[in-house]
């Protein structure tokens, strides 16, 4: 069981992955879009309302706590980002959060029964999986994964064919 200290900085923690992401991003870099893209680029703003949500439950949780809300540097703030391709942009989004969820996991599980606060970092990490996946379909990277796994068990078929010819 975390101590009120430990609470405060794992909420600060996932609070800094929340406000600092690449998905918040992505609209302010003013990036390329291109044809037939144009409503996954909306759909991507959806997804961004909903991590703007879930930073206000998270700086709930710390006011309440007696803590102060502490975001940190934005991780790329060294690099242009600006005016990319989006399909660059959401898949980067994608690789960010994934980060995110990894640190996220590590940290629900030191939290102890604290139900308020598994719930609330429970949530946000169902989030960032569902926005990590959303932003794969929204650059397209889910459609190339889908054909390569297509191949590869195309392949497979192939193989356990002619390794069954073989064996008669």
């Amino acid at each position: 069981m975390l101590d009120h200290e430990a609470k405060i900085s794992v909420l600060n923690r996932t609070l800094h992955h929340t406000v600092n992401s690449v998905l918040q991003y992505v609209e302010v870099s003013t990036p390329y879009i291109p044809a037939g893209f144009e409503d996954r680029y909306e759909a991507v703003k959806l997804l961004r309302d909903e991590e703007i949500a879930s930073a206000n439950k998270l700086v709930d949780m710390i006011n309440g706590l007696d803590g102060v809300p502490s975001v940190g540097v934005f991780p790329y703030w060294n690099v242009d980002l600006n005016y990319l391709d989006f399909r660059f942009m959401a898949e980067f989004a994608a690789q960010h959060i994934a980060k995110a969820i990894a640190v996220l996991e590590r940290d629900l599980a030191t939290v102890g029964r604290d139900a308020e606060l598994v719930a609330l970092l429970g949530d946000v990490l169902k989030q960032r999986r569902v926005h990590h996946d959303a932003l794969l379909v929204a650059s397209g990277a889910a459609d190339e994964i889908a054909a390569e796994a297509a191949a590869e068990a195309a392949q497979k078929s192939t193989d356990e064919a002619k390794t069954a010819d073989a064996a008669e």
